[in-house]
């Protein structure tokens, strides 16, 4: 589907027309018809007719006229490109929403509900290859906004990239070829790229790594990929979770918790698709995305519990459980992270069922030693529709993480505050004299979802790569 900005679309053949309309249909020619579609322009309703010039005009409810935000236009423009690829329309105008209050916001977010709305996975359908797409959107709009609509698209294609990598399934994504699409994304935006073997991996002392990915065929894999401006204004590291598969290790998953476990990789895609768009935008920052990956199963040489594993950074941590593989492996990058002496540091990873059980399926839980930079994310958060909620970095639940043997346990003592414990936990790889101010964002909820929600379909959604990428641009 190829999206055209333009100032004039006179001309321009289309057979279909998205347009707006807010609840009470004032100034809508058409209004007792679609009155007796049942349409009242409530948020995400939609109503069809004939239009002059078009074979159908789209109209799509953006709620009360005051209330006009961001997700609203996302939203509208979603569901109005799926309207179109259901009529299987090829051709399709879409008008800018919202514009009158959001100004130039209204493209941005156009382009993002146009290109977010109109995913699938169907790589394997094979069904579905013959099916009609929507070959061409011309977005009517002014030309001073279109800065902000290319913004949008080059956000959006940032998250569906991602989105494509979580939806593969583990046979596909293994360590290594996480590994490979990492240098094809370096080559492609000429960023340097290291990968660590497991020779390189012992050289590092990355222990987490190692003992998490030793129950598999797939050997682990650290990937450290480098984007690095002549005038940086700060230094930036970025951490994702890479877990290609995981079965839970000798504590082995329930099957219908394993069913979803390729999209334990979504921190780590995440990172990648939050790198393509800093290729494709350049900003004035510096940044190093560390993707700690790995396969987690129960084979002859797989880690135990009771096991006692030693850090670079010193730290010793019992095993309490082999299906608390994330953090182990996150520890490793995180120390490697901080010996950069970033200004800011953030990781994102599925981490806990505690923080979907906390927030649900559509919120990422935040924790961060910075009130600045929690501030700033959660701000962001609301603009791009990825929600997020602060949590606390609870000081009197780090008894719940101290080991019997060792300095620390990778699980708590008991089930409850799951999430807050796994934060402290990696709070402990994060030195504090050289990191200026972390955040660890736990993704476990929206990351990936069973059923269709706002403009997502069911599967991956990419976040949080929209929010971290506007904080790079910013920056």
């Amino acid at each position: 589907m190829k999206i055209t900005y333009s100032t004039e679309i006179k001309g321009k053949k289309a057979d279909a027309l998205i347009t707006g309309v807010y609840e009470g249909l004032q100034d809508v020619e058409e209004k007792e018809k679609i009155k007796s579609l049942g349409f009242s322009g409530k948020k995400g309703e939609i109503a069809v007719l004939p239009g002059e010039g078009f074979k159908a005009v789209v109209y799509v409810g953006l709620g009360k006229k005051g209330e006009i935000s961001e997700d609203v236009v996302r939203l509208a423009s979603a569901k109005g490109i799926q309207e179109a690829k259901r009529r299987e329309f090829k051709r399709v105008v879409c008008e800018l929403l919202g514009v009158e209050k959001l100004k130039e916001r209204s493209a941005k977010a156009v382009a993002e509900g146009l290109i977010l709305g109109s995913y699938e996975f169907k790589k394997y359908k094979s069904e579905e290859k013959d099916k009609k797409e929507v070959e061409k959107v011309y977005v009517a709009g002014v030309k001073e906004y279109k800065k902000q609509f290319e913004l949008g698209r080059v956000l959006a294609e940032a998250a569906n990239f991602t989105r494509d990598l979580v939806n593969e399934p583990g046979n596909v994504i293994t360590p290594d070829v996480l590994a490979r699409k990492a240098k094809e994304l370096s080559e492609e935006y000429g960023f340097e790229c290291k990968v660590f073997d497991e020779k390189k991996l012992e050289k590092n002392k990355m222990v987490g790594i190692l003992t998490v990915g030793k129950g598999s065929k797939n050997p682990p894999r650290f990937i450290h990929i480098t984007y690095k401006p002549k005038k940086a204004e700060k230094r930036v590291v970025l951490v994702g979770k890479g877990v290609t598969f995981d079965s839970g290790g000798l504590n082995i998953k329930p099957e219908q918790y394993m069913k979803t476990m390729k999209s334990d990789k979504a921190g780590a895609c995440a990172v990648l698709g939050i790198m393509r768009a800093v290729g494709e935008l350049k900003p004035n920052v510096e940044v190093h995305a560390l993707i700690p990956t790995v396969e987690n199963m129960p084979d002859g040489n797989a880690y135990r519990p009771d096991d006692i594993i030693v850090f670079r950074n010193g730290k010793s941590v019992e095993v309490h459980s082999t299906d608390a593989e994330g953090r182990l492996i996150l520890a490793d990058a995180l120390i490697y992270g901080s010996e950069l002496s970033p200004d800011v540091m953030i990781d994102m990873a599925t981490l806990t069922g505690a923080c979907v059980v906390a927030l649900g399926h559509y919120t990422s839980g935040l924790f961060s030693n910075s009130e600045k930079l929690a501030k700033e994310l959660l701000s962001l958060s609301e603009e791009t529709g990825e929600k997020m909620w602060r949590m606390p970095l609870d000081e009197d639940l780090k008894e719940d993480i101290k080991g019997k043997y060792s300095d620390l346990q990778n699980v708590g003592k008991s089930r409850y505050g799951g999430a807050i414990t796994a934060a402290l936990f990696l709070q402990n790889f994060v030195d504090s004299k050289s990191v200026k101010s972390w955040a660890h964002i736990d993704i476990a909820g929206p990351a990936f979802l069973d059923s269709p929600w706002k403009y997502y379909t069911s599967g991956a959604t990419g976040q949080p790569v929209r929010t971290i990428t506007e904080l790079l641009i910013k920056e």
